[in-house]
């Protein structure tokens, strides 16, 4: 019986061993000022978005991924957006019965299940101060199920910045001005789709990009209109 009660602690203490970051919660942006960008406007599985670099040295482009190159040194990496994972319908699906939605409206709450981007808040605000052997074990196993998705969220990133441009909200992992300088951006418009853009550097030694361009970046993403 004991061990059947603390089993979600043992496995949420796995988790917390794994990743040193778990700690980190979202805060608001330390600089929320724009650049003017004077580089391409990349257009990518039907949405675009301007950057500040001028040249593209070397692409690859597949059904789901976009990698680019460019000669200031700088690479992209995008997701397809119609690939990613739409979580709260995958739990919607996984309720067979009203009994099985109940339970996973009761771990996660019904303003994180009501769309992705609250969903991914929910985990990233949790962290280990939460997990407590003497918590009753339904916390626990909530503990255990946002952290377990918000270590695969943050990866390798000490930080994450609350993002928000009049189209698009989101989350920003990484710092562009402390090492190793990459930053992922995860976007999400008012129709709760999600967009991934990646921003890493040849040289991991030094800077290259700065805050406001990432967000003139993040300002000027904009749907492509079918035609």
């Amino acid at each position: 019986m004991l061990e059947y009660q603390l089993m979600p602690w043992i496995l949420a203490h796995q988790i917390i061993r794994d990743n040193q970051h778990l700690s980190v919660v979202p805060v608001p942006l330390p600089d929320k000022s724009i650049a003017t960008l004077n580089g391409l406007r990349i257009e990518r599985f039907d949405f675009s978005f301007q950057v500040p670099w001028k040249k593209i040295e070397r692409e690859q482009t597949s059904q789901t991924i976009s990698y680019l190159a460019f000669k200031e040194g700088v690479s992209l990496l995008i997701t397809n957006p119609s690939d990613a994972l739409n979580r709260v319908k995958s739990f919607q699906e996984a309720a067979k019965t009203p009994h099985d939605a109940d339970v996973i409206r009761q771990l996660f709450g019904s303003k994180a299940l009501s769309s992705n981007y609250y969903l991914m808040a929910e985990e990233l605000t949790a962290t280990p101060s939460q997990v407590k052997w003497w918590t009753i074990r339904t916390e626990n196993i909530r503990s255990f199920e946002l952290l377990t998705h918000k270590s695969i969220e943050i990866g390798d990133s000490s930080s994450i910045y609350l993002l928000a441009s009049e189209t698009m909200h989101g989350f920003q992992f990484g710092n562009p001005a402390v090492a190793p300088y990459k930053v992922e951006l995860d976007l999400f418009d008012r129709n709760d789709q999600q967009y991934q853009i990646m921003i890493s550097g040849k040289d991991e030694q030094h800077p290259f990009v700065s805050q406001p361009e990432i967000n003139a970046i993040i300002a000027s993403l904009r749907p492509i209109p079918h035609r």
